[in-house]
Parts: C-alpha cells; sequence; structure tokens
C-alpha cells in the first residue's frame, strides 16, 4: 500500500472522528474560559481568562490573559483638630500582568473527554507602590516605595490537562505542566518629600531561575462559540 493511500485513509479517520463527536470542538470553533480556585483560599476569585481557536478538532491556538489592578487605603492616624493632628494614610498599588500563548494537541479520548498535550509561553509583570505619610509639626509629608513586590518573569512550560464536555457547548478542565522561567526582581527605589531627604540609587535585588513541575490548582469552566 503507497504512502498517498495510507496519509488519505488517516485523514479520512480522523474526519470520520470529528463527524462522530456532537460535543467536543471541530476546526474553526472558539472558546473562552475563565479559571477559578474552588479549593484555595478565595475560591470565587477569577485567576484569567483563556481563549482558543481550533484548527482541527485535534489542534489548537490558546492564550491566556491576566491583567489586574489592585488599589488599598489605610488610615493610620485620625484627623483631630483640637490636638492639631492630621489624617495620615498608607496606601499600597499593584498591577499584574500576565500572558501565556500555547499551542494544544489532542488526543483521540471519547465523545466527550478530551485529554492533551501543549506547550506555553509565559510572560509576567508586576509593579507595586507603597505610600507612607508622617506628620511633622502640622505638615504632612509621605515617603514612597517603589516596586519592593515588583518582578519580570519568563518561563517556557510543557502541559497536559484535559477537557471534559458534559454539555454540547460547556466543559470543565483542568491542567498540570513541567517547565522553567527566570525571574527578575525590578530595582527597588524610594522617594520621599521630607526636610533633607536625598533619593537613593536604585536598589539591586537579584533574580531567580526556577525548573520542575507546576501543578494548576485551578479549575477552568469554558464555552464553545
Amino acid at each position: 500500500m503507497s504512502w498517498g493511500v495510507i496519509y488519505a485513509q488517516e485523514e479520512t479517520s480522523q474526519a470520520i472522528d470529528e463527524v462522530k463527536s456532537n460535543y467536543r470542538p471541530v476546526g474553526g470553533d472558539l472558546t473562552l474560559e475563565v479559571q477559578f480556585e474552588p479549593f484555595g483560599e478565595d475560591p470565587i476569585s477569577i485567576n484569567g481568562i483563556r481563549g482558543r481557536v481550533f484548527t482541527s478538532q485535534r489542534t489548537a491556538w490558546r492564550i491566556n490573559v491576566f491583567i489586574g489592578y489592585d488599589s488599598d487605603t489605610e488610615i493610620t492616624q485620625q484627623e483631630v483638630s483640637d490636638a492639631n493632628l492630621r489624617e495620615l494614610k498608607d496606601r499600597t498599588n499593584t498591577f499584574s500582568l500576565n500572558l501565556r500563548p500555547g499551542y494544544e494537541w489532542h488526543l483521540k479520548g471519547t465523545d466527550r473527554l478530551s485529554p492533551y498535550l501543549g506547550v506555553e509561553v509565559d510572560f509576567a509583570w508586576q509593579t507595586s507602590r507603597f505610600r507612607t505619610e508622617a506628620q511633622n509639626g502640622m505638615e504632612v509629608n509621605y515617603t514612597k516605595f517603589i516596586n519592593d513586590n515588583g518582578f519580570i518573569r519568563f518561563g517556557l512550560n510543557a502541559i497536559a490537562g484535559f477537557d471534559y464536555y458534559f454539555s454540547k457547548k460547556i466543559y470543565l478542565g483542568t491542567e498540570m505542566g513541567y517547565g522553567a522561567s527566570a525571574t527578575r526582581l525590578l530595582d527597588r527605589r524610594v522617594e520621599s518629600d521630607l526636610p533633607g531627604f536625598e533619593e537613593p540609587d536604585p536598589e539591586n535585588r537579584g533574580g531567580s531561575f526556577d525548573l520542575g513541575p507546576n501543578v494548576n490548582v485551578d479549575i477552568r469552566l469554558g464555552y464553545v462559540f
């Protein structure tokens, strides 16, 4: 039997598999899903949004996106006019960005269960600012610590997971992986309007390299368009 006939039979077999499946997406379908941690400290928080474009029932491009901003303010001293006390605050701002583009190879599985292998690139960036106030006489001065929790990360992961389609358009899934990542802590800076304050040079805080398994405890809930 020639290779051309064998290849044609394989393509025909894959096409038949796609027709037989009433649940799993096929080429041209899009999926959108949210990720949450039902067993985490904050189980209803969403840790990212992922979209996939299926080029066939067995292959798909994917990207995971997380963009977050958190701002917290704490009153550390109440204003008391009779005691010449001014209101003082501590304020923390954090911005986070995580992009994970990748590619998936889906295995035969069953009509409802779609196991897959894949690879993804991991890029993360976080900046932080902590501003604290102090009273000097009747003046209020601030000191600002920039990037105490700031970092940038690059990584590459091999992944394995599955999706289970409990209806034609809706599925649950999870995955784990093994990969490498390099993290660089952003330089720490201090600013202040205190009298006589001289801004120090940025502090280089180093970085890290990690290699090993990474288990994702997120549960993914998705919908097929």
